[in-house]
């Protein structure tokens, strides 16, 4: 589970490259066209070293599911994310993002029959408050929720939380990396088709373009290649979500750390619940 623990505190990077590219005039459309940009194309120069002339070999049913998962947990994620956060204001929509372990735990129980005994149900309920706290220091104002709002942060959370479901039935039959490649080559494609970016910004500003290099390269191609590689070996796919939510916490010590961010004690005692909650939940059987 350690490596599922890493892959979420280099999801915590996130911000420091959606801030460094927005700065440089990358919009909300371009900025998540450079990351699955860049993942596809490191990912498909890993897999040609690994893999040669098989790099295209692929069974249908794994081919399915990575479809589903650039789609779901990545195209259509991005877009309704960006919505949530235009409607909602950022501290609800994040909140509502941090609904993902619920639909993980769900879909899991349905797919995969796992159980969640009181232990786990706690350690979930613990985690969202945790999260909900540690993003927003339980301020909540500047919100306008409505039910287009709520609807599309919701969403978010679905499309996040499937992850690590069709994650693992996606890494079933083949490697981390073939999954990754085609995992974001359709993301790629479904972000060109939903979000429609305009990428001269990046054409006129090779800066742009490096550090969508580095942010495709360190919390994209590096994480999700160590996240789907964990979810073969991990028998409860429940757990999953919660051990990753050590991303909101990355990301608010990194804020302190980079940014000279205020955090206030609402958002310390965020830290350390959702902790806690990772501990429970790694804990429980």
């Amino acid at each position: 589970m350690i490596n599922i623990f890493i892959a979420g505190i280099l999801w915590g990077t996130v911000g420091v490259f959606v801030k460094g590219l927005a700065s440089l005039g990358a919009d909300g459309a371009l900025i998540p066209f450079l990351r699955m940009f860049w993942a596809f194309v490191i990912m498909l120069a890993a897999s040609t070293v690994k893999r040669g002339r098989k790099i295209t070999a692929i069974d249908k049913r794994t081919l399915f599911f990575c479809a589903l998962l650039g789609i779901i947990s990545n195209g259509i994620f991005n877009a309704l994310y960006t919505a949530s956060i235009r409607i909602n204001g950022m501290g609800i929509a994040c909140v509502l993002m941090y609904t993902a372990p619920v639909f993980t735990a769900i879909a899991s129980g349905i797919i995969f029959h796992e159980k969640f005994p009181p232990l786990k149900i706690f350690a979930l309920m613990l985690n969202i408050i945790g999260c909900v706290l540690t993003v927003t220091g339980g301020d909540f104002s500047g919100a306008n929720v409505n039910l287009t709002g709520i609807l599309a942060g919701l969403g978010t959370g679905f499309c996040y939380g499937m992850a690590a479901v069709i994650g693992r039935l996606a890494g079933e039959n083949t490697d981390s990396i073939t999954v990754s490649m085609y995992s974001f080559f359709f993301a790629l494609i479904s972000i060109i088709v939903i979000m429609r970016p305009d990428i001269s910004p990046a054409l006129r500003d090779f800066r742009i373009l490096g550090l969508g290099l580095l942010y495709g390269l360190i919390p994209t191609s590096l994480a999700y290649m160590v996240y789907y590689d964990s979810l073969k070996r991990i028998p409860d796919t429940g757990k999953v979500p919660v051990i990753a939510s050590v991303e909101p916490v990355a990301a608010v010590l990194i804020g302190m750390l980079i940014y000279n961010e205020v955090i206030g004690a609402a958002n310390f005692i965020g830290v350390a619940v959702v902790l806690i909650s990772i501990i429970i939940m790694a804990k429980a059987k």
